[in-house]
């Protein structure tokens, strides 16, 4: 037999967790012990529950590995909010898992329990609450695969403490998930290809996307092989090197900052693992005139200043790899000046 705290830190050991970041209370000290008696997954003691959320979203963020954040009950569970929503506006996977008051009174006023669920619903992928202890391995192993699949973000677990303080005679091993893997559509990867060597200013723009995916070094050749000039969102920062000669730095919020006036001139704006939470589009395109091709590993959402006219969603690497042979192909490696 093992307790119900043991069983979920055999299913985040298994899925290759070894953070987790978080205060004790009350009501999580079952799953608190059982991470602190594992020699897997290290612990880490905040002295906020909102530093615990933010840590464990960038650590999400920097790995693709869910960040795990825990908490207590009511206030404690509160505090996780602001990390938790900066997750999922930057489709970072996260893992957020709190206690709750228990089922003998979770369903009546009760001393801080609220609807929790409820709560972190409108800014995750998926909430949920354990409600029987069998399901413990199960209902954790739900909370990681829609944290990491499709589009990146956070997800919530909500564990009633009489739940937690609950056995289980069999712990549920996780089911090995296949790493997910597309390849670009190579009709659209000519198109894009065609667009780009008729360019006369074709700029790159990288976002997060590029960070998170570990496409970087696919991203650094690209831009070395085909001279074509490159900015970062904040998110993005770092993808190119500052002292590359085709880096053209951060692009600003203002109108009129420097990186801007490279979009001012570009009439092809190649977007890479860029979301419209790093940055309004409006700022780069206001006439909404300029073509945009899109790589991205998820579907984009709608703006008018946005209109694309070549969509790749394709793991980054792959397409970033792809549409550089092409280019290559092509001879494309004209330097462009702005």
């Amino acid at each position: 037999m093992v307790s119900v705290a043991e069983n979920i830190v055999k299913t985040l050991e298994e899925r290759g967790i070894k953070y987790v970041f978080g205060i004790p209370g009350e009501e999580n000290i079952r799953l608190v012990d059982a991470i602190h008696n594992s020699d897997k997954i290290r612990f880490i003691l905040v002295r906020h529950e909102q530093g615990a959320s933010f840590m464990a979203e960038v650590y999400g963020r920097l790995t693709g590995l869910p960040g795990v954040a825990t908490a207590t009950l009511g206030p404690g569970a509160i505090n996780l909010l602001l990390g938790v929503a900066d997750a999922f506006t930057t489709s970072t996977p996260m893992i957020a898992i709190t206690a709750q008051g228990g089922l003998n009174r979770i369903y009546k006023e009760s001393h801080q329990v609220i609807d929790l669920e409820a709560m972190f619903r409108p800014i995750t992928k998926w909430a949920g609450t354990l409600y029987t202890a069998k399901a413990s391995g199960e209902v954790l192993m739900k909370a990681y695969n829609n944290a990491v699949s499709g589009r990146p973000g956070p997800t919530y677990l909500a564990i009633p403490q009489d739940v937690e303080e609950e056995e289980v005679d069999t712990v549920t091993a996780p089911l090995p998930i296949p790493k997910e893997k597309s390849f670009p559509d190579q009709s659209l990867i000519a198109k894009a290809t065609d667009i780009i060597a008729h360019a006369k200013h074709p700029i790159l723009l990288a976002g997060t996307g590029v960070v998170r995916e570990h496409a970087v070094s696919e991203l650094r050749t690209l831009v070395k092989e085909t001279h074509i000039p490159v900015a970062t969102t904040f998110m993005g920062k770092g993808a190119v090197s500052d002292e590359d000669p085709y880096a053209l730095g951060v692009v600003g919020f203002m109108v009129k900052d420097y990186e801007n006036f490279a979009f001012d001139e570009a009439d092809v704006l190649i977007s890479v693992g860029y979301s419209f939470s790093e940055f309004d589009p409006k700022k780069i395109n206001p006439n909404s005139d300029k073509t945009i091709i899109h790589f991205n590993s998820f579907g984009p959402e709608t703006d008018s200043h946005f209109p694309i006219t070549v969509n790749i969603i394709s793991t980054l690497n792959e397409s970033i790899k792809a549409i550089r042979k092409s280019l290559v192909a092509r001879h494309f490696e004209e330097i462009v000046n702005f």
